[in-house]
């Protein structure tokens, strides 16, 4: 049975990471999807002659004059325990002449999967324009640190060089791809009747096709008495891609706003704190909050899986799991979604860092360069082991200068030229050129390098704060 209609107290995490998009799984606005779709069978069962068409005019108004409560309707709920049962007993109730048609022909299911994709429908919408927010940001950064040059890293250690705008080039591609995983979810709508077969529709699809177009819904080809579950299951891996790469990007603020890195950091507001006892901290606690939630939102993945495989034509156990799983994949992917906009708009490149991390490994960061410059003469391997054996010297360059073999390919010039990180960068802003032009979203309001001037120093502003 349904609780009271008054509100349960609200948890900690459901009042903190909420967004607008919760609205859309709330009891008042699924009944009023629902109403939706039993106003569009009506309509079509009118036009088909199955119904008189006066039916379909009596329920709506009943319907648009708020007569249809969601009060009443938890009411018989409470009864019936059958939420479409006692939503169909309230429309019907409020319309005395035609309202024994609501429902006509339907199964619960016809309306629970069609209301559903209706809603993942209103979040996807909302969804992608909040990834496109967050790509807005990231092609901000990336043209703004084009030729930022700095150190880049793999297994943790220091590599070779990259621009700081190719790093964000990278997760804004990473972005959009997740972008194109949920764009290109199929939602699927039903109205198929008991098991699918059609019979209470009198055998004929003519029903499916009215209120699928009156909806503007796709229909599913084929069902059981539910919609395959792999759709919902594609739907939240989409969530899990999208927050997935977020969380890569969260990962890199946190690695690169260590102390002892220094390369970026979060905005920190005047007032804000990071530490209840050392107060010298700013925690990189938006990115922290990404990450942590990003596992929540991937965690929701196999219980939809285990959906897939309901017996027969259909059980229950999707039921309860969906009312669950889907809110909370949705509504966090949309919170961290918000909260790395809201990272991006005030993050801070921090240039000493990035320059004293640069030239950190006092040449040996450009060992790649000198051994594919002596290949040539000495042959790629032989080349590799000299610069394997140089690399480790206290004093790289000085290394370099006593090596026998170096210095009959290499002049001392050779090997300052060489050594410059400011020179090696091979495509890196190129890249960043393409994958802009690709991928980029300008930022509304934005005019050019002014507009990523401004926003760079208010950001600068935030974080000096």
């Amino acid at each position: 049975s349904p609780p009271a209609l008054e509100s349960a107290p609200a948890m900690d995490w459901t009042d903190r990471y909420t967004t607008p998009l919760a609205e859309v799984f709330t009891r008042g606005h699924k009944l009023a999807l629902e109403h939706r779709v039993e106003l569009a069978l009506l309509k079509a069962l009118g036009k088909l002659g199955k119904v008189p068409a006066e039916a379909y005019d009596e329920v709506k108004a009943a319907v648009d004059a708020g007569k249809v409560t969601l009060e009443r309707t938890l009411d018989i709920e409470r009864e019936t325990h059958h939420d479409i049962m006692a939503m169909v007993k309230a429309m019907g109730e409020q319309a005395p002449t035609h309202g024994g048609l609501v429902h006509y022909g339907a199964t619960s299911q016809d309306i629970n999967d069609s209301v559903m994709a209706l809603q993942l429908g209103e979040c996807r919408d909302e969804l992608l324009a909040s990834c496109r927010h967050v790509r807005a940001e990231l092609t901000r950064l990336a043209k703004a640190h084009r030729t930022t040059v700095c150190i880049g890293r793999t297994h943790g250690q220091h590599a070779v060089p990259v621009t700081m705008g190719f790093k964000f080039a990278n997760h804004l591609y990473e972005l959009a791809e997740a972008e194109r995983f949920l764009e290109r979810v199929k939602l699927l709508g039903k109205f198929h009747g008991a098991v699918g077969t059609f019979a209470s529709l009198g055998g004929s699809d003519d029903v499916k096709r009215l209120v699928m177009e009156e909806l503007g819904l796709e229909a599913a080809p084929i069902t059981t008495q539910v919609v395959s579950r792999l759709h919902l299951a594609d739907f939240v891996f989409a969530l899990s891609a999208i927050t997935a790469a977020l969380e890569r990007l969260g990962k890199e603020v946190r690695n690169l706003q260590r102390t002892e890195v220094g390369e970026l950091m979060e905005g920190f507001g005047a007032k804000q704190v990071g530490s209840s006892t050392m107060p010298q901290k700013r925690n990189p606690h938006k990115s922290e909050r990404i990450c942590g939630l990003a596992r929540v939102v991937r965690a929701q993945i196999q219980p939809l899986m285990e959906t897939v495989a309901l017996e027969h034509e259909r059980d229950l156990t999707n039921s309860s799991l969906e009312r669950v799983v889907l809110p909370t994949g949705i509504v966090l992917t949309h919170y961290i979604l918000l909260e790395a906009r809201n990272l991006l708009q005030k993050l801070c490149v921090l240039p000493e860092g990035v320059e004293r991390n640069l030239r950190a490994g006092k040449g040996a960061q450009l060992a790649e360069r000198i051994m594919m410059a002596l290949a040539d003469r000495l042959g790629r391997q032989e080349a590799h082991e000299i610069l394997r054996t140089t690399a480790s010297a206290g004093d790289f360059e000085a290394a370099l200068l006593a090596n026998d073999k170096v210095m009959s390919v290499l002049s001392p010039e050779d090997i300052t030229s060489l050594l410059d990180p400011e020179t090696y960068t091979g495509r890196a802003p190129v890249l960043v050129d393409e994958i802009v032009a690709a991928y980029g979203v300008e930022a509304e309001g934005t005019k050019g390098e002014a507009g990523v001037a401004a926003a760079a120093a208010a950001a600068a502003g935030e974080a000096s704060a």
